[in-house]
Order: C-alpha cells, then sequence, then structure tokens
C-alpha cells in the first residue's frame, strides 16, 4: 500500500480552475464514498478551501491514476483540462505536503490560523465517513500536532492576516479610510464574519449584511452593531458603527447605497450578475462600486469588471496584500519547515515501523512455538522432576527464546528507518512463514500488524 496525494491550489491554479474542484461540506461524504468505490483505494480523506484542493487516499500503486478520473467522473472536469495545475505527491512527500499545510506556510496567507481547523474539519468528516482507518488516521493526527508546534514554538501566526482582513486591507488600499463609507456583506458565515470585524476596526461606520437565511444575517448584524457584546469584550470595538441584515431579495436594491461589497458565501454558482451591477450603477448615477469577491465558487459575475466605475476584484488579487504580510513573518519561515522535517522524521518512522511489525509478530510467535514444543518434548522425559522443578525448566525456555529474538526485535522496533532488507533477511533467517502475518496490506506493501500489536500503536 503507498500515499497519494492529488491536488492543485492558489500557486498552481486560478481561482476559475480552482473553482471547479470545491466541494462545499455537505457534499465531501459523497465525494468520499464515490471515490473509495471508483479508485480503490483503502482510505481517503479530502481537504477542499477556497485555495486549495487535495485528495489524500491510501492504496495499491494503481490507484494514483484513478484519481485523476475521480475528477472527470465526479467532478465532471477532465484532468486533461488541469493540465499543469495539478500537482502529485506520494508517501513521505504527502505527509511533508500536508504538514506544510497545517502549519500555515503553503497558504495564501503566510501563517493564517484557519487552515488547521479546515484540516482539523477534513480529518473529522473522513472519520465520520468511515473513509479512512490506521494510516490516514495517524497522518492527520500527526498533521494537526504538527500545525500547532508551528504556532506555539514559532512566531509564524503572530500577526498574521486572514483572507477577510487581507480583503479589508485591500478596501483600504483601493477606496482610502473606510470612515463614512457603507459595505455591504454578502455571506453570513465565519469568513464574513472575520470580515466584518475588521471593517469595523478599519473605521466603517455602515455594514449591510445580507445571507439567504435571514436569521443568520440579524445575527451577525447584531454582533456588530454599536453596544454588542460577548462578555466584557466590544465585539465591534468602534463606538458610532451600526449594522443591518438585509434580507436575500433585497440585496440587489441595496447595492445602490453600497461603497464596498464583500461577497463570501458557500452558493454553487454566481449570486450576484452583471445584469444586477448594471442595474444598479445606473441608479446610483455610476458613482465608484468596489467589489471584492473572496468566494470559491465565486459569488460574483466576472463580467461585470467590464463595467464602468466598476472595480471587481477576486481572492487571487490578495496576492499583492499578501507579500508585505509575508515579509514580516519570512524569518520565521525557516523555524517552521524544521518543525515540518522533524515531523516528517517521525512519520517515516512509524510507516517503517507498520512494516516491520508483522515480522516482529511472525518472529515472537515463532520463538514461542519453538520454546513451547522442546519444553515440553523435555518435560516428557523428565517426568520424575517436581512441579517446582518443572516451572523452572520452563521459565528456562521462556529466558532463551527470549534472549534469542531479543537483538532483532530491538532492532526492528528502535531503528528511526527500516531497510526492507533488514526485513526480508530476518523472514528468511528465521523462516517464517509470510502467511503467518496478518493479510492486511501497508504503505511498504508488507503485511500490517496483527490486533495483538495494535495496542502497541502509536495515535
Amino acid at each position: 500500500m503507498q500515499l497519494f496525494l492529488l491536488g492543485l491550489n492558489h500557486k498552481t491554479a486560478p481561482v476559475e480552475v480552482r473553482e471547479q474542484l470545491a466541494l462545499p461540506p455537505s457534499r465531501v461524504s459523497g465525494a468520499l464514498q464515490f471515490l473509495r468505490e471508483h479508485s480503490g483505494a483503502r482510505e481517503a480523506a479530502i481537504l477542499s478551501t477556497c485555495n486549495r484542493a487535495e485528495i489524500y487516499v491510501v492504496g495499491p500503486a494503481d490507484t494514483a491514476p484513478k484519481l485523476e478520473q475521480f475528477l472527470d467522473e465526479f467532478h465532471h472536469v477532465p484532468s486533461q483540462r488541469l493540465g499543469s495545475h495539478l500537482y502529485r505527491r506520494s508517501d513521505a512527500e504527502s505527509a511533508r505536503h500536508l504538514f506544510r499545510v497545517s502549519s500555515g506556510i503553503d497558504s495564501l496567507v503566510l501563517g493564517e490560523s484557519e487552515i488547521l481547523g479546515q484540516v482539523r474539519t477534513a480529518f473529522e468528516t473522513a472519520r465520520q465517513s468511515g473513509s479512512i482507518s490506521n494510516v490516514l488516521d495517524e497522518l492527520f493526527r500527526r498533521a494537526i500536532a504538527c500545525g500547532r508546534r508551528a504556532r506555539n514554538e514559532t512566531a509564524i501566526g503572530r500577526g498574521a492576516l486572514n483572507v477577510g482582513s487581507a480583503a479589508v486591507e485591500l478596501a483600504r488600499q483601493i477606496f482610502g479610510p473606510l470612515e463614512g463609507h457603507t459595505v455591504l456583506i454578502l455571506g453570513a458565515g465565519k469568513m464574513s464574519s472575520l470580515t466584518a470585524q475588521h471593517l469595523v476596526a478599519s473605521g466603517a461606520r455602515r455594514v449591510l449584511v445580507s445571507n439567504r437565511t435571514y436569521e443568520r444575517a440579524e445575527e451577525l448584524a447584531r454582533l456588530f452593531s454599536d453596544g454588542e457584546r460577548d462578555g466584557d469584550k466590544m465585539l465591534s470595538g468602534i463606538p458610532n458603527a451600526h449594522a443591518e441584515a438585509v434580507t436575500w431579495e433585497e440585496f440587489p436594491q441595496r447595492l445602490i447605497e453600497a461603497d464596498i461589497v464583500i461577497a463570501s458565501t458557500r452558493a454553487p454558482h454566481l449570486i450576484l450578475t452583471a445584469e444586477q451591477v448594471a442595474a444598479a450603477m445606473k441608479a446610483r448615477r455610476h458613482r465608484p462600486l468596489f467589489l471584492i469577491d473572496i468566494a470559491v465558487p465565486r459569488d460574483i459575475d466576472p463580467q461585470a469588471h467590464q463595467l464602468d466605475n466598476v472595480f471587481l476584484y477576486d481572492i487571487d488579487d490578495l496576492q499583492n496584500v499578501v507579500q508585505a504580510n509575508l515579509a514580516q513573518r519570512a524569518q520565521e519561515l525557516s523555524l517552521v519547515e524544521g518543525i515540518v522535517e522533524s515531523e516528517v522524521a517521525a512519520w517515516q518512522s512509524w510507516v517503517s515501523s507498520l512494516d516491520a511489525r508483522p515480522v516482529m509478530a511472525a518472529l515472537a510467535r515463532r520463538a514461542e512455538e519453538i520454546r513451547t514444543r522442546e519444553v515440553d518434548a523435555a518435560l516428557s522425559q523428565l517426568s520424575h522432576l517436581s512441579e517446582r522443578d518443572q516451572q523452572i525448566v520452563r521459565a528456562l525456555g521462556k529466558s532463551i527464546a527470549g534472549k534469542i529474538v531479543h537483538a532483532p526485535l530491538s532492532h526492528l522496533r528502535e531503528s528511526a528507518a527500516v531497510e526492507p532488507g533488514d526485513i526480508e533477511a530476518l523472514r528468511r533467517a528465521f523462516r517464517l512463514d509470510k502467511g503467518a502475518a496478518n493479510e492486511d496490506e501497508t504503505i511498504g506493501g508488507k503485511e500490517e500488524n496483527t490486533e495483538d500489536d495494535k495496542a502497541g500503536e502509536s495515535c
């Protein structure tokens, strides 16, 4: 068995490509089931965010090419169309990639914290769907631990932007000071909440919030209205900020009032068309309108950018904002890379131990079989011995057998990376029957540990 990764992200594919593979949370479980049924993968997990779409699987060697077939059959996107946008990793390189992702150093915004929660969500979804077992369970647990180490042991996350704050910074760069301006937020999810926080903190005095579920829009608006508190913390942070909920049917008309629109929904299709924007521009007498679309798939029709005095930016346009943020924490990057490499080494050691455990179990069984057979044969000829003397003979046999296998077992158990040749040499030297071990396979292509061995596994 091998570990495979197929994916694309903001570095390899523009938003118009990434949105073709975006999966809303409600579809991930179905995608995992489809993936396992059609690829032959034993385990599978999918990490889908606004900036990446990645598939992690454990399976035989012929699983890798079937992952691209999955893109065609499930997403209806021919892999030929994706071309060089895709990256492919296997085994340790797959683990290294996921560890870098969870550490925040492969993100659009270096050090951003949201990705760690997204990795955790991908892990939990895969677990609840029954699509992961021993290997991916261990991989994702280690990835989450690596992300925590990166943030606890370095300053990679201190002062880091997130997509929401980067969007607001872009608005400030384009529009200047936000004091006195009206912002319309489409969507009331976590990213919209973060964006609203930064907008109000940046001086916006009026925030309109619209969501398909009006109650969610009301909830977010209340959080940012003047005087709203969470315990002792003033959520708005600005004394005179005002937020208002807007019904979903009403928001196209309210474009007339807005100076800045920030869209962040999970809709699978456009929610704001170029025609709606054009109608609003006519009513507002072509006063400039700034549209910032941070959703994937995109919320706003790209054709709106062609309208006079309409300035549309998508998530890929945040790159310039991010570059300035990157320079502030670049010195922490090498420290995080060091953490990642130490975690990769630990992962490889764990994988090596998977290959060794069936042999260790078979060797221990062989020693026990020989001990039992020879001691019983000897005792059958020593019937005059007392019960105490027989116990001494049995203990002697057990001690001798244990000492003989101690050195090879210690080598397999303690070596940082056991060579496949070492394992095969022990098989031949002790004439171990391959069929004696558990027939389940592992990443290295050997049998997986037995149930007795699983009690000692790291989890």
